[in-house]
């Protein structure tokens, strides 16, 4: 089978590119051909397109641009000559690459499914987020709300807009065989925007196990973040948590638009408990996952399918992770990790989440049988539910019924 995955990324990068490298792995060692598509830089392949930075952009040129990109559909009409593809797997296409991409597969006969990473076809911020903490107006389909200066403001007008005009044509929903969702909670709020219960699917996300080096002491007191250092992950909140508990150690890894202002108060407040050690390559992520006492995910929205959270856990390391329902379908409190009231995200220092979290660290630390007994049951937990080559089996099925019905259009 040759399978396309396109992506606004070309390559993907973050989570949603972790998820697409393991997946491709597993498909290929299966013995299908994969290919990518997507977005790319100056230096990118020149058959691709150029990505646009709609954050900031000021003119309606770009709005338009968000609902139909026709540079994005003239570069992948073209790049498919030549290629035949038997089923495009579709990722964060959105408002980069925009709908206008699905018209080319359409008429050239290519079924399709979609993994939802995020909440983007439900919300037009896409996290169900604004700054004082989760927030789901936009359910179902009232998008005007993302307009609010509460919520994002003009830009918010423009992706509300944007939502808009997609839900109603049903750009998305109609093409699109599958909505693979990798939790319930996810599914079910696809269902209340609309989408059929049938095309809606759960399907976890694939998980190779990172290998620990041997070596590498585990230490009493280490509790440990891994992330992009974006604000709804709302990394910050680590350093509440090290200045209320100044005998642990606190570790970040991870880079982002917030290093700097992380660094910054670090210096500030002189915290020599915490140690901001930057990007790392994924493969290294074994020697602090290694060390790490426990792994503590902040996140202020309601992440889904946490790529951190996962391999820590695949790790047998216990996990500390905000209280949010889709984080629940994991994480049962006191059994396969600890969870803690997320609050208004911790911030300022004093909040409900940083004194939930303490807790719940303080707690974690304290007691290493505890610690212990719940890091083996969340390990089985993880590989039993994501085990890669199963879960390519199952896409492999969901592929076949994609094509069987695009060929019957």
């Amino acid at each position: 089978m040759r399978i396309l995955h396109i992506d606004k990324f070309f390559p993907p990068n973050g989570g949603v590119g972790s998820y697409i490298r393991a997946l491709g792995q597993l498909q290929r060692r299966a013995g299908h051909e994969v290919l990518g598509f997507g977005c790319v830089g100056e230096t990118g392949p020149a058959q691709m397109p150029r990505f646009f930075d709609f954050a900031s952009a000021r003119n309606p040129g770009a709005l338009a641009r968000m609902v139909h990109n026709s540079q994005a559909a003239a570069a992948l009409d073209k790049w498919l000559k030549g290629r035949p593809i038997d089923v495009a797997h579709l990722h964060n296409t959105y408002h980069h690459l925009s709908p206008s991409i699905l018209g080319v597969l359409v008429r050239r006969r290519i079924a399709m499914v979609m993994t939802v990473h995020d909440y983007r076809l439900a919300c037009p911020t896409k996290f169900f987020l604004r700054p004082d903490g989760v927030c789901m107006r936009c359910l179902p389909n009232r998008f005007y709300h993302a307009a609010s200066p509460n919520c994002a403001g003009l830009g918010g007008a423009a992706l509300a807009a944007e939502s808009l005009v997609q839900r109603f044509c049903r750009r998305y929903f109609r093409p699109v065989s599958f909505f693979i969702c990798p939790t319930r909670f996810m599914r079910d709020v696809l269902v209340r925007t609309g989408l059929p219960r049938s095309k809606a699917v759960v399907a976890p996300n694939p998980v190779e196990p990172l290998e620990l080096p041997r070596g590498v002491v585990q230490a009493g007191r280490e509790l440990l973040f891994v992330g992009r250092l974006m604000p709804e992950k709302a990394p910050g909140l680590m350093l509440d948590l090290a200045a209320e508990l100044p005998d642990a150690r606190i570790t970040i890894v991870g880079d982002g638009p917030l290093l700097g202002a992380l660094r910054e108060e670090v210096r500030r407040r002189a915290m020599a408990n915490v140690e901001l050690v930057g990007a790392v390559e994924h493969a290294r992520l074994g020697e602090h996952y290694a060390r790490a006492t426990a792994v503590v995910l902040t996140s202020a929205w309601m992440e889904n399918s946490p790529q951190a959270m996962l391999e820590a856990m695949a790790a047998g390391r216990c996990v500390i992770v905000p209280d949010h329902p889709p984080l629940r379908e994991w994480v049962q409190d006191g059994l396969t990790g600890r969870t803690f009231a997320a609050g208004d995200g911790g911030r300022p220092a004093g909040g409900q989440g940083v004194r939930s979290l303490a807790d719940a660290a303080r707690a974690v630390l304290d007691d290493r049988a505890g610690r212990e007994q719940m890091a083996a049951r969340g390990r089985q937990l993880v590989l039993g539910r994501h085990d890669g080559q199963a879960i390519a089996r199952r896409l492999d099925g969901l592929y076949e019924e994609a094509i069987r019905r695009c060929a019957l259009q």
